[in-house]
C-alpha cells in the first residue's frame, strides 16, 4: 500500500468512474485499474463494486476511503510545508465557481496589497473546488448554497473536512443580452423563462443538482448549452435569446452587451467560502477575505 494508491481511492470515489478519476490523476485507466486491484489483493476485500452505470464504494471500502481522505490531507500538508521552494509558499491560491466578480476582486486585493505577486486562481466545478481545498492546493474555495444544494454539499464538505462561512446573502438573477425581449421586466417569473434556451456551466455529476451552478430546475428549457468558461456563456448569451442563472454580481467592465435582472422564484442564496477545518488561514488569505468581504458589504448597502 502507497500514499499514490489512496489518492485513487479518493479520486474514484470522488468522481464516481475509473475514467473520470484517470483523467483527474493525469494518469491511464488500465494503470489505474491495476493499481486498485493490486491493493485490493493486498487488502484482502473489494473497496469497490464495478456496475455498469458507475463505480460505488463497499461497505469496507466506504471506512477505507474515509481513513484515506484523512492521510492523503495528512500527506499533502505535510509535503507542502517542507517540500515546496519559498517561491512556492508564496504564492497565494484560490479555486472558484464561475463568477463575474472575481477578476475586479483580485485586481483590487493586488492593488491594495502590491507585496502580495504570486496569484493562481483556479475556477472550475464545484467537485474540484471542494478538492482543491481539502488537498491543500488552494486556501480556499468560493461557492454558493441554497435549499437546493446545502445538505448534499454540507456532506461532502463533512468528509473532506472543510467548513463554510458565509459572505452575502442574494437573491437569483437571470443573465440575458442587451435588447432581449426580457430586459423590458424589473422582475422576472420562472413562468418567463418556460421554452427559452439555456446557458449553463457543466458540472462531472449532473445527476446530482446539487453539485449544479445552475440555480434552479432548467430541464423545460429549448435547447441547452452547456459550457465550461464564462467567455463562451457570455458570447452565447449575446448572440442568442438564451437565458442563464447567477447571482447578479456582475463586472460591466468586462461584460459590456450582458444584463441582469432578478427573478422572482422564492429562492435563498447564500455566497461563501470553504477552508479546511483543520487549518488557519495564512496572513494573505485573512487579508484578501476582508477585501472580499469589503466588497459584499457595498453590494449590501447599494
Amino acid at each position: 500500500m502507497n500514499i499514490q494508491q489512496l489518492r485513487y481511492v479518493v479520486a474514484i470515489a470522488n468522481s464516481g468512474t475509473f475514467r473520470e478519476a484517470a483523467e483527474k490523476m493525469f494518469v491511464s485507466q488500465p494503470s489505474l485499474s491495476i493499481s486498485v486491484r493490486d491493493l485490493e489483493e493486498e487488502l484482502g476485500f473489494k473497496v469497490f463494486n464495478r456496475t455498469s452505470s458507475g463505480t460505488v464504494l463497499t461497505q469496507r471500502g466506504m471506512t477505507f476511503y474515509e481513513k484515506a481522505v484523512e492521510l492523503v490531507k495528512r500527506f499533502d500538508s505535510f509535503e507542502n510545508q517542507y517540500l515546496q521552494s519559498e517561491d512556492d509558499h508564496e504564492e497565494f491560491s484560490i479555486s472558484s465557481q464561475h463568477y463575474d466578480f472575481l477578476p475586479p476582486l483580485m485586481v483590487e486585493f493586488s492593488d491594495n496589497y502590491p507585496e502580495h505577486s504570486n496569484f493562481r486562481i483556479f475556477e472550475s466545478t464545484t467537485v474540484q473546488i471542494l478538492d482543491e481545498v481539502a488537498q491543500g492546493f488552494s486556501e480556499i474555495g468560493i461557492i454558493y448554497l441554497n435549499k437546493t444544494n446545502v445538505k448534499g454539499i454540507t456532506q461532502k464538505l463533512n468528509k473532506l473536512g472543510l467548513e463554510i462561512v458565509d459572505l452575502i446573502d442574494f437573491q437569483t438573477h437571470i443573465y440575458l443580452r442587451k435588447g432581449h425581449p426580457l430586459t423590458k421586466k424589473s422582475l422576472i417569473e420562472l413562468s418567463d423563462l418556460k421554452g427559452l434556451p439555456t446557458v449553463r456551466f457543466t458540472q462531472e455529476k449532473e445527476e446530482y443538482l446539487y453539485y449544479s451552478e445552475n440555480f434552479f430546475d432548467t430541464s423545460d428549457s429549448s435547447k441547452t448549452f452547456n459550457v465550461t468558461d464564462r467567455a463562451t456563456l457570455n458570447g452565447i448569451l449575446e448572440r442568442t435569446d438564451a437565458y442563464a442563472t447567477g447571482s447578479g454580481f456582475l463586472d460591466s467592465e468586462s461584460v459590456h452587451g450582458i444584463m441582469v435582472i432578478p427573478v422572482k422564484d422564492g429562492q435563498e442564496n447564500r455566497m461563501v467560502y470553504v477552508k479546511r477545518k483543520d487549518q488557519a488561514l495564512s496572513q494573505v488569505a485573512v487579508k484578501f477575505v476582508a477585501v472580499m468581504q469589503d466588497y459584499f458589504d457595498k453590494k449590501r448597502n447599494i
